[in-house]
């Protein structure tokens, strides 16, 4: 079986984590386009942006594993422009999903009173001129914990529970099943391995000791607490009209 998974050091240290038959069989994929992958392939599993699941609704979900943040840890960061009164206009550049894309327009809407204009952005990052979230791994060229902000902290604060950013997702319940069983209590190997892990990954000595440092605020399995917020998660849109449904999840 084929298992897809973005590009993120988070996603990274869960490939890692993977017995070897299964770490051949590792694609990696934006993170906006994985979902169609798992359209066209019934037997691929996907680390999907949680949020896809409104216009993918079929997929099976899996009740064990994902991926959650709680803390300055985060696959996303906001940067912001110094000495601003306020702004308009919030550049969305790195690996964006659907997550992003609405999450932020409720985020600044409800955290700061900011009805912000969303500008997909590819050009030269103007931190003087500019305010940003960042997405994926492209925050390892920023010094995102000195000079960002965790966007997974952010909506957890909306929510009062965990930001489930990812989930893994797959046509195939079979499928989803062997994956749980391959990987049993998963944050605590990550947890014994994560100096390993991240000595294999180039990155800045300070989120290298950040990470290692707040890694319980990290989520790779997923218990009653992160299905809760999940639950949670998903009402966010549907409650601001942008879905005009709650839809039921497939959990396996």
């Amino acid at each position: 079986m084929k298992i897809i998974i973005p590009q993120n050091i988070y996603a990274a240290l869960i490939a890692m984590s993977l017995p070897d038959e299964l770490k051949k069989n590792i694609v990696v994929k934006p993170s906006a386009l994985i979902c169609n992958e798992l359209q066209n392939d019934a037997s691929a599993i996907g680390l999907i942006p949680s949020l896809d699941i409104f216009k993918h609704r079929e997929l099976y979900i899996s009740s064990k594993l994902g991926l959650s943040f709680d803390g300055v840890l985060s696959n996303t960061y906001i940067y912001f422009q110094p000495d601003q009164l306020g702004f308009t206009n919030l550049f969305l550049r790195g690996d964006v999903s659907t997550n992003e894309i609405i999450l932020s327009k409720i985020l600044f809407s409800e955290r700061y009173s900011q009805d912000v204009n969303i500008v997909l952005d590819t050009a030269e990052f103007d931190l003087d001129n500019n305010n940003y979230i960042v997405v994926g791994n492209e925050n390892l060229d920023y010094n995102p914990i000195d000079k960002g902000m965790s966007f997974a902290d952010q909506v957890a604060s909306l929510i009062d529970y965990p930001y489930v950013n990812f989930i893994w997702a797959s046509k195939s319940e079979g499928n989803l099943l062997e994956l749980q069983q391959s990987l049993p209590e998963l944050d605590k190997k990550i947890e014994d391995n994560i100096e390993k892990y991240l000595s294999k990954i180039d990155i800045q000595d300070n989120l290298y000791d950040s990470i290692v440092a707040e890694l319980n605020s990290v989520y790779f399995e997923m218990t009653e607490n992160e299905k809760e917020a999940l639950v949670e998660l998903i009402k966010l849109p549907f409650y601001r009209g942008i879905f005009d449904e709650i839809i039921e999840l497939k959990f396996v």
